[in-house]
């Protein structure tokens, strides 16, 4: 009798932390979905899909689809241009532990708080240089992080080549 009712209470505590991951998970695609809806600039989107839907094998080339992302990360990669939607989806206390800006973040403060973010929620997973500093190039530019409105070729390549640099030490 006594390990049936510990047995009930296990999988009852069980069922609550199922419902409270559930709920984390449709606040987090709630984010997700108003990004999608938002963003207009279909570099930044394409960039966004190449860096967490795909994973590219080493040895053949070949690019497959993910079979997860993380959402913690992607989230937490746009946080700081969203707080009201963040605060409003209850995701700011999920956030609490990395810098926090007042304003709009500056380039340099931005991939300082990348680096939190990461260390704080990297799943091991490792994503594609290439395509992760064409994402951050694609935010910079997106977030007005950086002072030039419209960049050519060359001058993203520099500011490509600056991320590598800073991330990298390459």
């Amino acid at each position: 009798m006594r390990r049936v009712q510990d047995n009930q209470k296990k999988a009852q505590q069980i069922a609550q932390q199922i419902k409270k991951d559930k709920d984390l998970n449709d606040k987090f695609a709630q984010f997700l979905t108003f990004l999608l809806k938002t963003l207009n600039n279909e570099k930044l989107i394409k960039a966004l899909y190449e860096v967490f839907f795909t994973t590219k094998n080493s040895k053949t080339q070949a690019i497959h689809m993910r079979k997860s992302i993380n959402s913690v990360v992607i989230v937490g990669m746009f946080a700081p241009f969203y707080p009201q939607e963040i605060k409003k989806l209850q995701l700011d206390t999920f956030f609490s532990t990395l810098p926090h800006f007042s304003a709009m973040p500056s380039a340099t403060s931005y991939i300082d708080y990348l680096k939190a973010l990461s260390k704080s929620y990297h799943d091991n997973i490792p994503l594609g240089k290439d395509a992760l500093l064409d994402f951050l190039v694609e935010i910079l530019l997106e977030y007005h992080l950086v002072n030039t409105p419209q960049m050519n070729n060359q001058e993203k390549q520099e500011l490509r080549e600056s991320l590598h640099q800073t991330l990298y030490g390459k």
